[in-house]
């Protein structure tokens, strides 16, 4: 037998294993999981270096299911500011932060920022462009909101990228006509196309620097939700099929220490369309010597609406302004668009492909099953494990449906918590409190799988793991849907097990089980004896990849 490579005992396994839930210590031999026991069990050898984690709890690698993760390193600094809500909370937060950019950058340079939520600037309004104008008059300003449907941007940027009306969808104009500096979904490229993209290094790099920020959280697996023609403009850039090969890149030189799954984007966040997938996926080339274990490109991703702050969700319910949103593919008409949905999945589904399809309100949901179930008729193929990204406002028709079809659902927990009470002045109560129903997917029958959403919320999983066991509302403290809270033990496994169901890899991956990859998360307590409103504050111990420790706070 020899020994072990790693060995990591006196911790509290929970191995998302049925077989066997529980166990003390866990022996790691040429990147696999080579025993799960109570003990060392006889893999202490000469060479073996052997960690006691000394109660901590030890969970197989985390798997963020919906990450934009080279987006989101593109998001932080150095490369733009950071407008991250507490830090900012108001439209002269945001305002002094770009005041000091100014005083550091050249004349005539681009000034960046992300993470500004309009739901909670002090102010009560959403910001203007004249707000930009009067402490940045000679840099072109773009700053990206938190979920990367919106861009705030000064009068010069207008001017570079030659926007001078309402010219599409998506340019918010003021009673006179004029914009206000804000644009939504689709038309924020019009904007972002004035920005000079980043070098095929520079992705290299931002990759490199994604990698990094997952493994300081414990995350070994996430999903790219959205890299391709599509992705072009979104996240500076950083979405664009450039990001693929650089991750491809990295993937052959053996220097890709994650697993990643992709999702390709044909077409933005609006305008999805059937010519654009049918370009796709004539034009799409396999992966060639890469190892599919370290990438894969699954699927593609369709936008189908908006989301509730932008008033592009498309809802049963009436927005308090008036209006339902509604879907954002292409089409003239809510039929039209129906139709153009409903023949997008079956090309995808058809050609073999998983589709993720981002859609929020119940209304759109409703349309995407439909469509998923009519393409699954019409072409039956066992296992395809499409899902439903967000499905923020899902019904339980529409769970039950989804169960029947063996689909899945993407959450992201923490969303949750952070606009619950935002859900509650649009909506009221009711859609509040059973918004993001994880326990009632997981009822019916639904893979869920959780994700942070990444740079929407930082991939913080034990703030997506706090919010499902408790479901309060970080702004208020208010409980919000009390019967759709999880179990530490169901919480878990969406970030770990059903992740790897999504990705076609529960064989080789998500749990503790002897056979599977090496990739293994600790955090700095026992969980079970954590109070759950204080999950979110464990920090994560150790991280190892493939049997390698990438990621360490533990001394000796």
């Amino acid at each position: 037998m020899g020994g072990a490579d790693l060995l990591l005992v006196n911790a509290d396994v929970r191995t998302m294993d049925g077989a066997r839930p529980r166990a003390r210590a866990i022996a790691v031999k040429d990147g696999l999981i080579v025993h799960v026991g109570d003990g060392p069990g006889g893999w202490a050898g000469p060479r073996t270096e052997v960690v006691d984690l000394a109660g901590r709890t030890l969970l197989p690698g985390i798997n963020d299911a919906h990450a934009h993760a080279c987006g989101h390193a593109a998001g932080r600094p150095p490369y733009v500011m950071s407008l991250v809500y507490p830090e900012v909370r108001s439209i002269a937060d945001v305002l002094a932060r770009v005041a000091e950019a100014v005083r550091r950058t050249p004349e005539g340079e681009w000034i960046r920022g992300t993470g500004w939520d309009a739901g909670y600037l002090e102010e009560g309004r959403l910001p203007h462009r004249a707000d930009l104008d009067a402490v940045a008059p000679y840099h072109p300003v773009l700053l990206q909101d938190f979920s990367g449907h919106r861009t705030w941007a000064n009068s010069l940027a207008f001017e570079l990228a030659g926007i001078d009306g309402p010219v599409t969808d998506g340019v918010v104009v003021d009673g006179a006509g004029l914009p206000t500096g804000l644009l939504d979904n689709a038309a924020q490229e019009l904007l972002q196309r004035a920005v000079p993209l980043p070098t095929f290094a520079e992705r290299r790099e931002l990759v490199r620097a994604a990698v990094a920020i997952m493994h300081r959280e414990g995350v070994t697996s996430f999903t790219e939700p959205g890299l391709g023609p599509g992705g072009e403009r979104l996240f500076f850039g950083a979405l664009g099929e450039a990001t693929l090969d650089a991750y491809a890149s990295l993937a052959r030189e053996g220097e890709l220490r994650a697993r990643v799954s992709v999702l390709a984007l044909p077409s933005g966040m609006s305008g999805a369309s059937v010519p654009d997938l049918k370009g796709y996926l004539s034009a799409r080339d396999p992966l060639e010597d890469v190892d599919p274990r370290l990438l894969n490109v699954l699927g593609v991703k369709i936008f189908a609406d908006g989301i509730p702050p932008a008033r592009t969700a498309w809802m049963h319910e009436e927005y308090p302004e008036g209006g339902h949103g509604g879907l954002c593919v292409r089409g003239a008409s809510d039929a039209a668009r129906g139709e153009e949905l409903a023949e997008m999945v079956r090309l995808a589904h058809q050609a073999g492909l998983q589709v993720g399809v981002h859609v929020v309100g119940d209304r759109g949901i409703d349309e995407v099953v439909r469509a998923l179930a009519a393409a699954v008729a019409g072409d039956p193929r066992p296992d395809a494990r499409h899902y439903v990204i967000h499905g923020q406002y899902v019904s339980p028709a529409a769970l039950t449906r989804l169960a029947a079809l063996g689909f899945g659902l993407n959450i992201q927990p923490r969303l949750q918590a952070l606009v619950a009470e935002q859900t509650r002045e649009l909506f009221g109560d009711e859609l509040t409190e059973r918004e993001w129903p994880a326990a009632s997917a997981l009822a019916a029958g639904v893979n869920v799988t959780s994700s942070s959403d990444c740079p929407v919320t930082p991939p913080d999983w034990r703030a997506g793991l706090a919010a499902l066991l408790t479901r309060r509302a970080e702004a208020s403290g208010r409980v919000a849907g009390e019967a759709e809270r999880l179990t530490l033990d169901q919480a878990l496994r969406t970030y770990t097990v059903n992740g790897a169901w999504q990705d076609f890899a529960e064989s080789w991956k998500g749990s503790l089980t002897p056979g599977k990859v090496a990739d293994l998360c600790v955090v700095d307590a026992a969980l079970g004896e954590v109070p759950p409103a204080e999950v979110a504050a464990v920090p994560v111990a150790m991280t190892v990849f493939g049997g390698q420790v990438v990621h360490t706070r533990l001394s000796g």
